[in-house]
């Protein structure tokens, strides 16, 4: 039998788990009071100055409430919801002694049976000086049971007092737990999946723990079993859940079509962890995909990325930590992060239904095209080396020498780049995003460089001789009232913003020739760009991020159809 005492309140932001009564515990809660009153009495000990000192006793591992992150090394308070919890495995009690120099130290530790009657043992410590002096107990603790221990330390002539007596609880048992979920049932269920690639579903996990109560759990499509996690990664990992009266919920968005399986782990107060449990489903590939150009994370919506302060690539606006960033800032091109780089997304290379990511450094010779797995996130992994079109032709489609027009046979006199869709129209029959050209500019020159593959270009373009260095340049996807893709070109000397139509070649021949839309200078905005249509009404925006890192989108003003037609922005939107 043992004790147990009902939870003190709490006024926390999660209620901590209620106590269940193992087998027995009726009896153990009416002799809690008679097993208080017979703490067995210490020893008695000399006072003699030259006697051994005995401090600092401590569990290990330390007794605690893993739901909580509330530990203890030494409880000697039973008040309360009782002493903490110490899971499947050896325990070890630890004290530090102190003695005159040269001084040979024994050390001998009590551990008590805290039930009603309860017996108890004593165990010799592995120290003999002056240091820490350790007892190791193993099968000697069983599942369910309260416990305090106490130590002290003697020399050949006097023995110190008894340390106060330390409580804690033991759970040998491993939590257990099942999924649920009608977002994504189960594969055998045979319910027919509603969730599409992309779309947001939860699952509800229930857990049961015959000790100390489960905590909280860790999820992972990987059936690998993680080690070192723990109830507090919650604060900096989305795959982390804390439990409420045994259950959490779990938010998951699949990448793709196809059978999927989640593996979850749970952990209880005492820190045991459970066997992967294992929940299959199968998520449909959808009939009529909503892709549009710039989404990145098969949300239907264009996507904004830019360099947080760290130097990762991610989402405007986004500062929770448990959310990965869209690119870590090790995965840029020479490992520096992305705040330097050029980069661009709008389409792919080839049909697909979310944008990749391509990035050059200022001065590197090789252009690389990250591949998106259909959740928005590129790591350094999936980037590919594209090739440098050794194909040049004039806007009539004829051939030209490409070093006479200053086009190098790598990617290094390359100062930008953007991807701006498709030079046959951006519309999208099929349900996917047709193939996507690169806009470059190459020694002061503008290049349209044309897909043909995954990571190849077929032939570049010259669209122009004038220089087009001193631009920044901005592809929002439909803008002149055509189903054609636009260019929009801020000047970094004048900050004025024109426009230009890719199915107009001759329109690109002087930079500083298009209709303004604006004037957003450098020194107000050092970075702009645009991804489409990020207010919802039709027409692409605008948006800048400030020298302080605020960003601010200017949404667009003019007409919305039959194609986007836009003539300048409204007040920005902060």
């Amino acid at each position: 039998m043992k004790p147990t005492a009902q939870p003190r309140p709490h006024t926390g932001a999660r209620p901590r788990p209620r106590l269940r009564l193992l087998p027995g515990a009726a009896a153990v809660a009416l002799a809690l009071g008679a097993s208080l009153l017979s703490v067995p009495a210490a020893t008695a000990a000399t006072t003699d100055p030259a006697a051994p000192k005995v401090s600092a006793p401590r569990t290990s591992p330390t007794p605690g409430f893993h739901g909580e992150d509330r530990y203890s090394a030494c409880d000697k308070d039973l008040s309360g919801d009782g002493p903490g919890w110490v899971g499947n495995g050896e325990v070890t009690f630890t004290v530090t002694g102190k003695a005159p120099a040269g001084t040979a130290l024994t050390s001998s530790f009590q551990l008590w049976d805290t039930t009603y009657g309860g017996k108890r043992t004593n165990h010799s410590g592995s120290g003999t000086g002056a240091a820490d002096h350790r007892a190791y107990i193993g099968s000697d603790l069983t599942h369910g049971k309260q416990y305090a221990w106490r130590a002290r330390l003697s020399n050949s002539k006097l023995t110190s007092p008894y340390t106060p007596w330390c409580y804690f609880r033991v759970d040998r048992t491993q939590p257990t737990g099942r999924i649920r979920s009608k977002d994504f049932p189960a594969s055998d269920s045979g319910i027919t999946p509603t969730k599409y690639p992309g779309q947001e579903g939860t699952l509800t996990l229930t857990a049961a723990d015959t000790g100390s109560g489960a905590a909280c759990a860790r999820w992972s499509t990987s059936s690998t079993s993680s080690v070192g996690w723990k109830c507090s990664d919650e604060a900096t990992d989305l795959h982390v859940v804390r439990l409420t009266n045994g259950a959490a919920k779990i938010k998951f968005r699949p990448p793709t079509w196809g059978t999927t399986s989640l593996f979850v782990e749970l952990m209880d107060n005492a820190g045991n962890v459970s066997r992967p449990v294992t929940y299959s489903f199968y998520v449909p590939s959808n009939p009529r995909p909503h892709s549009v150009f710039g989404d990145v994370d098969q949300d239907g919506k264009p996507d904004v990325l830019v360099p947080d302060a760290a130097g990762n690539l991610r989402k405007p606006g986004v500062t929770d930590p448990r959310i990965p960033a869209n690119s870590h800032h090790g995965a840029a091109p020479a490992g520096l992060g992305w705040a330097g780089i050029q980069y661009t997304h709008r389409g792919s290379l080839t049909t697909a239904l979310v944008d990749d990511l391509f990035a050059h450094a200022p001065g590197g010779s090789v252009l690389y095209r990250y591949r998106n797995g259909g959740d928005g996130l590129f790591p350094g992994e999936s980037a590919m080396t594209v090739n440098k079109p050794t194909t040049c032709l004039n806007t009539a489609k004829k051939p030209i020498p490409c070093a006479d027009h200053g086009a190098g046979d790598d990617w290094s006199g390359v100062t930008a780049i953007a991807a701006i869709g498709s030079v046959t129209g951006d519309s999208s029959p099929s349900g996917v995003l047709p193939p996507s050209s690169l806009l470059y500019v190459e020694n002061g020159r503008l290049w349209l460089a044309r897909a043909v593959g995954v990571s190849r270009f077929a032939d570049a373009t010259l669209l122009s001789t004038a220089d087009w260095s001193g631009y920044d340049l901005l592809t929002p996807g439909r803008a002149r009232g055509t189903d054609f893709p636009t260019l929009w070109a801020r000047s970094k000397a004048n900050g004025t913003i024109r426009a230009f139509a890719l199915n107009s070649p001759s329109a690109f021949a002087n930079p500083a020739a298009g209709p303004v839309l604006a004037t957003l200078t450098t020194k107000a905005a050092p970075r702009v760009g645009s991804d489409g249509d990020l207010t919802g009404d039709g027409l692409p925006d605008l948006w800048s991020v400030s020298p302080t890192g605020a960003f601010t989108i200017h949404p667009g003003k003019g007409t919305a159809t039959p194609h986007p037609k836009v003539t300048g922005f409204t007040a920005p939107t902060p």
